[in-house]
């Protein structure tokens, strides 16, 4: 049966020399369905026609309004529902983070908002405000940090919660922070 399949394989490549991708994809799906069951190669078939399907019909109408906040080259919009406007949940959706890494980061002094140390996890937040999650020292440059930051773009109340656009970067290298703030570590931190 595999040496059956095969052949059938080889006549394909000859047969795609004369002919299109589409119509080879369709004679690869209709030779291979028969013996899907033991090569599982109807999902090789079709992996680039779901891709281009898959595009098109990700256009939602909230789409229009996310229009409005466009993508920095290191930075990724996030759209997230939460329940309030709290310093540890917009962290957890915004980087998605676990909320136990979270308390470990907030009991470590890692968390800024607006450069300044994180006091409360419950503080609430207003839109254009900065939470920054210290990944450590740059390795090049021990007088800067690098970081992740998320950025509040704005919040709409919805029937449950609050829909948040927020601006995620992943890895940002920024100066320490200033004195009262600056970031002090006794272990050396790898990110």
């Amino acid at each position: 049966m595999l040496s059956r399949n095969l052949r059938l394989l080889s006549r394909l490549r000859i047969v795609a020399t004369s002919t299109s991708y589409n119509s080879l994809n369709k004679a690869a799906a209709t030779c291979v369905s028969v013996s899907a069951k033991h090569l599982h190669t109807t999902q090789v078939a079709w992996k680039y026609d779901k891709k281009s399907s898959r595009q098109s019909n990700d256009l939602d109408s909230d789409d229009e309004a996310d229009e409005e906040f466009k993508d920095d080259r290191d930075s990724k919009v996030v759209k997230t529902k939460v329940n309030s406007l709290r310093a540890d949940l917009l962290l957890k959706s915004g980087l998605g983070m676990a909320r136990n890494k979270v308390e470990h980061n907030f009991y470590e002094s890692k968390i800024r908002v607006n450069g300044k140390k994180l006091q409360k996890k419950s503080v609430q937040l207003d839109v254009g405000d900065e939470i920054d999650v210290i990944r450590g020292f740059s390795q090049t440059n021990p007088s800067h940090l690098v970081i992740a930051r998320v950025v509040i773009l704005s919040a709409a109340e919805r029937e449950e919660g609050l829909s948040v656009h927020l601006r995620r970067y992943k890895s940002l290298l920024i100066e320490n922070y200033k004195s009262p703030n600056a970031f002090k570590s006794s272990e050396t931190v790898v990110h």
